[in-house]
């Protein structure tokens, strides 16, 4: 009789272990397939988020383009919106920023030419720009390459994030950018006053 029921209590024990194991699994794969979902709906999200901040892009494009009274071809324009969009998310900068820098430095003509040889929408030297590629592990074309909207974009919001890491202060980067970072480093250093005049002008143009 002893030996009857410890052979019906081992039994029980496995029939409850083969229950438990089973409940077990089923709820594992019950919160992995939660998990699978959780994990699809924060792609959903961070898609949605980012077509979100595209088209806010935009919109910021047109609207500066209206209040200046440019127009530019369908196709340049979306060229443009794209390359602000892709410089703002890769460089944690704000395109309301990147927008102000162009209206002020060549009100969004591609080609524009500076007299001291600065090229395209953000305005930046051949020699500059070669050294910032470099830098971002791009193919240096020549000066050409600075006509292109998104190459010149992606210069240009790289520079300004880097002279805002140099100077952290958003004015002085900006001056930086204009006036080259040599000379208002020795400026700063020698106490003397910045020429600000550009910085105001962007930031006149700047609304976050």
């Amino acid at each position: 009789m002893k030996f009857f029921l410890q052979t019906l209590f081992a039994i029980a024990t496995l029939v409850l272990g083969v229950l438990l194991g089973v409940r077990y699994q089923a709820r594992v794969e019950s919160l992995r397939e939660v998990q699978a979902l959780v994990n699809v709906q924060k792609n959903k999200i961070e898609e949605l988020r980012a077509e979100n901040l595209r088209m806010h892009t935009d919109v910021l494009v047109r609207d500066f383009l209206d209040r200046a009274r440019i127009r530019l071809p369908k196709e340049t324009l979306e060229h443009i919106a794209n390359s602000v969009h892709a410089a703002s998310t890769k460089f944690q900068l704000p395109p309301e920023m990147i927008l102000a820098v162009i209206r002020i430095e060549s009100a969004f003509d591609v080609n524009a030419l500076s007299n001291k040889g600065a090229v395209g929408l953000m305005q930046i030297l051949p020699s500059t720009a070669q050294e910032i590629a470099q830098e971002l592990r791009m193919e240096w074309r020549g000066e050409d390459l600075l006509r292109d909207p998104s190459a010149n974009i992606q210069m240009g919001a790289y520079y300004l994030t880097k002279m805002i890491g140099q100077f952290n202060d958003l004015a002085v980067a900006l001056t930086a950018y204009n006036h080259g970072p040599g000379r208002i480093a020795d400026m700063t250093a020698a106490k003397a006053g910045l020429p600000m005049d550009y910085a105001e002008k962007v930031l006149s143009y700047y609304t976050p």
